[in-house]
């Protein structure tokens, strides 16, 4: 992948140093879609509100902010009175605690972590709080999303994929945070309210940029992920303990040298240093901009996350636990991928047609990874 005057420009502007010089003859208009394609606009703006457009992208951030803010104070109030412990988690979390500037990241929705047990206990009090079921599925680690009908979403989790205590075959719960000490009240958001610590906030924005979604680009922007690591430190003097204290929860899902990569990305884009071609730290920059700007790169990784499902399981269980998610859908998910049919019989048909779905779109996939 070639730099472009635009991309070099969009990655100073978010991550180099302040004052930066901009790279000679920019199209500032094809700097701004591309900062919007890679999910970064509110960061460049929050920083240099060189356009309207920018400018904008910041202010609907800071608006973001804000909402689910209060959004995650509800929440909490919500899990008080049930009787509940919480922890907010990725955006809201960083948020609390003061480390993003105002404007600067878009949070999308607010992510509560609850022990097991205790998440349709809480779903069933918010939605006495007049919050409704959102148009999403529920997953094995989430359930499905509830609506405030002015503040955004919710996304109640039951434990965080790609996270484990050192030895354990399932992923990481409130319970095993609490225990591990990786907990930390967060009186910003009411009391009771905690986040993780920045160890075991740095191990699950790792795990669900590269783990979760490392392979499926379009669904999450992994540059915005990279700013909130720069954010909590990662790129600073004690960005290697940092990264220890998060290796031992992510030791099954995140190779240590991806994690390395993406701590020597967050440095380099930090200095300046725009990293194309090279090392580790360049693949991993080429993968992310690839990803959103290049729609065959993103149907060819379609074949690898095949390979690399996110389950704490382990040979044949493994093997098993991904045939079975890709093969066997819930109502939810026909829904989802194919449209609501008009009556049972139309779930019935979608299940029985899933392989050959499956086989048509792996073909592309490979025709598609073979061009790449």
């Amino acid at each position: 992948m070639a730099s472009t005057p635009e991309l070099s420009w969009v990655l100073l502007r978010a991550f180099g140093p302040e004052g930066a010089a901009a790279p000679a003859e920019v199209d500032l208009g094809a700097a701004v879609a591309l900062a919007e394609k890679l999910g970064i606009a509110a960061r460049i703006g929050a920083r240099a509100r060189e356009t309207p457009e920018l400018a904008r992208a910041s202010q609907v951030a800071a608006v973001s902010q804000l909402q689910a803010r209060e959004l995650a104070r509800g929440v909490a109030a919500a899990a008080r009175e049930a009787g509940i412990a919480c922890c907010f988690l990725k955006g809201v979390a960083l948020d609390a605690q003061g480390v993003l500037a105002s404007g600067s990241r878009v949070i999308g929705d607010v992510d509560v972590l609850v022990a097991e047990s205790a998440a349709a206990i809480l779903a069933d009090e918010l939605g006495r709080r007049g919050f409704r079921a959102g148009a999403g599925e529920e997953y094995p680690h989430q359930l499905r999303g509830l609506v405030h009908p002015v503040l955004g979403l919710v996304e109640i989790h039951r434990h965080l994929p790609g996270m484990a205590t050192p030895g354990a075959n399932r992923f990481a719960t409130l319970e095993d945070l609490d225990e591990a000490g990786a907990l930390v009240p967060c009186p910003e958001l009411g009391d009771g309210a905690k986040v993780p610590n920045d160890g075991a906030l740095i191990a699950h924005l790792l795990a669900h940029g590269l783990a979760q979604h490392g392979f499926q680009p379009m669904a999450y922007p992994a540059l915005r992920f990279i700013g909130d690591l720069i954010d909590l430190g990662l790129a600073g003097a004690g960005g290697d303990e940092l990264l220890r204290a998060a290796l031992h929860w992510i030791e099954k899902s995140v190779p240590v040298e991806e994690a390395q990569a993406a701590v020597a990305l967050c440095r380099r884009l930090v200095a300046g240093d725009l990293p194309l071609d090279g090392d580790q730290a360049a693949l991993l920059l080429r993968h992310f901009v690839a990803g959103r700007l290049d729609a065959r790169y993103a149907e060819a990784l379609k074949l690898v996350q095949l390979a690399h499902a996110l389950t704490p399981a382990s040979g044949l269980a493994r093997h098993w636990a991904t045939a079975k998610g890709l093969l066997v859908l819930s109502r939810a998910q026909v829904d989802s991928v194919y449209g609501k049919p008009r009556n049972r019989w139309g779930y019935l048909g979608w299940r029985l047609l899933r392989p050959f779905d499956l086989l048509r779109r792996g073909t592309r996939a490979l025709y598609a990874a073979v061009r790449r």
